[in-house]
């Protein structure tokens, strides 16, 4: 899936792009409740029929991580760099389970590669994504001690 701040993804490099190659859901074993699940399984079992998309159940993070891993790499060959931060991204980025989040920087845009909350509906739903912001939105990556700092300027370019 892909969309952007714009009215249209492609063309408009001064906007925030997003692309969503993946989905997690449910994520929280211990939430018994789940009242989202049954309706929001069937959309997204639609979903895994759609063209390119593939359907794992079930899966776990380490099969999040993996194909993340798979991204990272596929993103660090096209760059021709490898990430400047990456760093494990907890519940003050994303509602779902703690993943690894990855930044490039190219002159002009960032990159960031990893999860990102859903903030609909959805309950915990979490995207795997990649998105493209430009530097004006945030120019300056934190120090990489600097963890609040980074929490803040990732959800600043993951956040849609």
């Amino acid at each position: 899936m892909l969309c952007s701040d714009g009215r249209n993804p492609f063309g408009q490099p001064d906007v925030r792009s997003f692309l969503v190659f993946g989905e997690l859901y449910p994520f929280d074993e211990h939430d018994e409740g789940m009242t989202n699940e049954p309706w929001l399984r069937e959309h997204m079992g639609l979903w895994g029929q759609a063209t390119g998309w593939e359907s794992y159940e079930p899966s776990t993070e380490q099969d999040c991580e993996a194909t993340l891993v798979g991204a990272a790499r596929a993103v660090t060959e096209h760059l021709g760099a490898a990430p400047e931060r990456t760093l494990l991204s907890d519940a003050a980025v994303v509602t779902g389970p703690a993943m690894t989040h990855r930044v490039w920087r190219t002159s002009t845009h960032a990159l960031v590669l990893g999860p990102a909350a859903d903030n609909g509906p959805y309950g915990y739903l979490t995207h795997l994504q990649l998105s493209l912001t430009p530097l004006t939105c945030a120019p300056e990556l934190p120090p990489a001690g600097d963890g609040n700092a980074l929490d803040a300027w990732i959800s600043a370019h993951i956040d849609w």
